[in-house]
């Protein structure tokens, strides 16, 4: 009977057909799949969410693979540093943008924007340290895109 099962067996298996295991896509498949994805355009206005005690608005003009940035932050009650900046930037294989950054305090730096779950978020880092009254507005922020009021 053993030797009944054990024959049985092998001639199942030289019946079935070959057949090989699906593939995996591969690491560079995947990055190819993702770098021919539509990008976001960034192209808009946002502002500082959740944050009662300052402000930050952002505004992106976003073409292709560039984008060029306008910023001014400030508390809300009007007290402190007010800077005021801009920078230019690209869009980076993950679909973020990377800017350099200057402000109206001469400080300089780098920051990157991205799309998070319903919000955005930007942070900002000076690497150049002018005035140090206006880096403590920067960080990681929080943004929400807001209706366009460049106009």
């Amino acid at each position: 009977m053993k030797r009944l099962l054990t024959l049985l067996a092998l001639t199942s298996a030289l019946t079935l057909p070959l057949t090989a295991a699906p593939k995996k896509p591969a690491k560079a498949d995947a990055e190819k799949a993702a770098a021919e994805k539509v990008a976001p355009d960034f192209t808009g206005h946002y502002e500082r969410a959740g944050d009662a005690k300052t402000v930050f608005i952002l505004i992106i003009r976003h073409t292709g693979a560039t984008a060029e940035m306008e910023f001014s932050a400030g508390r809300a009650d009007g007290t402190g540093a007010a800077p005021d900046g801009n920078g230019k930037g690209t869009l980076n294989d993950k679909g973020e943008l990377e800017f350099t950054f200057d402000d109206s305090f001469g400080n300089k730096g780098t920051a990157l924007f991205k799309k998070t779950a319903g919000t955005y978020q930007l942070t900002m880092k000076a690497d150049t340290v002018a005035d140090p009254r206006a880096v403590k507005l920067y960080g990681t922020l929080t943004l929400k895109r807001t209706a366009d009021r460049e106009n």
